[in-house]
């Protein structure tokens, strides 16, 4: 399989389903640290569906799991990442995942399945259930 491009919605759900496994020597952008960092501070500050302590403790393996994960860029990409966004009617984070699978040859891996519908026809995407663990056989 083609190396994989993880948007935060996959990130988060490999984190919380203790499947980081499937992340390792995955590809990330820098924003995707941000949102993800968000998502744990809006389930223990805002809604507590966590707690802080579990938050910081996501945070953590968050530091040491991007330590083992290659940060792309979107320098230089702005412009199309623009354009796609309205064409697609995507936001710009989105349509920077796009761009950067495309740029790249990876495969998307999102959970958000208005990504999935409307970068199907430009980029290969697929969920964290279609990919494998690097350790399965």
């Amino acid at each position: 399989m083609k190396e994989l491009l993880f948007n935060a919605s996959s990130m988060i759900r490999a984190i919380k389903e203790r499947r980081v496994d499937l992340l390792i020597k995955g590809n990330i952008q820098p924003s995707t640290i941000y949102e993800v960092l968000n998502a744990f501070w809006k389930e223990a500050y805002l809604i507590r569906t966590i707690s802080k302590e579990a938050a910081i403790k996501a945070t953590t393996l968050i530091s040491e799991l991007i330590k083992e994960m290659k940060i792309l860029t979107i320098t230089g990409l702005e412009k199309e990442i623009i354009e796609l966004a309205l064409n697609l009617g995507l936001t710009v984070y989105d349509a920077s995942y796009v761009i950067l699978a495309k740029k790249n040859n990876l495969v998307l891996v999102t959970e958000d399945e208005e990504i999935h519908k409307k970068a199907r026809n430009l980029v290969k995407v697929a969920h964290l259930d279609d990919i494998k663990s690097s350790t399965s056989p």
